[in-house]
């Protein structure tokens, strides 16, 4: 009867730990692409930053959005702008390092933030990850191709004491090379010199 009370107290204590780890796992996930969230990017991309201070070195901070996204929902429905997400989730993860952060941070906004990268290497991986969507067709479920593209703002840090005034200058100048590119007319990538 011991053993018995026992293994069913483990039993629980297993299944509530393993609830306590998907909720600390759902905090910082985004449920739809399985990539990070706004939460999670904040306090990594803070990492990022007091790291590049204390080596002397920058980091780059990459802002995409989908263009004319609203479109594939209200033509195609949710369910094919949610497969849109996971594909674009799927090609941004595969054109960028180990090393670097990902995330989404809005319906169809993502945020990378690139360790140790000068504004030459920020800029081209954002063209990569720019061509990495537009080159193949998005196949929905119905059989049918959809042509996407991205706008990619491009913003590089520059040496501060204050951690958080850099976060916030080089996410700002990202965000404000995002509406440039999208004033250009879109598909393409805006660089913004310095977040100073």
């Amino acid at each position: 009867l011991r053993l018995d009370r026992l293994l069913r107290r483990k039993r629980a204590d297993d299944r509530l730990r393993a609830s306590v780890q998907d909720g600390l796992r759902l905090a910082v996930i985004d449920p739809l692409t399985g990539l990070y969230n706004r939460r999670y990017a904040a306090a990594r991309l803070a990492a990022i930053a007091e790291g590049a201070a204390a080596e002397g070195g920058e980091f780059a901070v990459v802002v995409v959005d989908l263009d004319r996204f609203k479109s594939v929902n209200d033509q195609h429905g949710h369910a094919a702008g949610d497969a849109v997400l996971v594909e674009v989730a799927r090609r941004l993860t595969a054109n960028l390092r180990e090393g670097d952060l990902l995330a989404r941070i809005g319906g169809e906004e993502f945020l990378i933030a690139l360790p140790g990268s000068t504004a030459c290497e920020a800029q081209l991986v954002a063209e990569r990850l720019c061509h990495a969507i537009e080159e193949t067709p998005f196949r929905l479920a119905s059989g049918l191709g959809l042509s996407i593209t991205v706008s990619i703002g491009v913003a590089v840090s520059v040496p501060r004491t204050d951690t958080r005034a850099t976060i916030d200058a080089v996410v700002e100048a990202a965000d404000l090379a995002l509406l440039e590119a999208k004033g250009a007319g879109r598909n393409q990538v805006t660089l913004r010199q310095s977040a100073a």
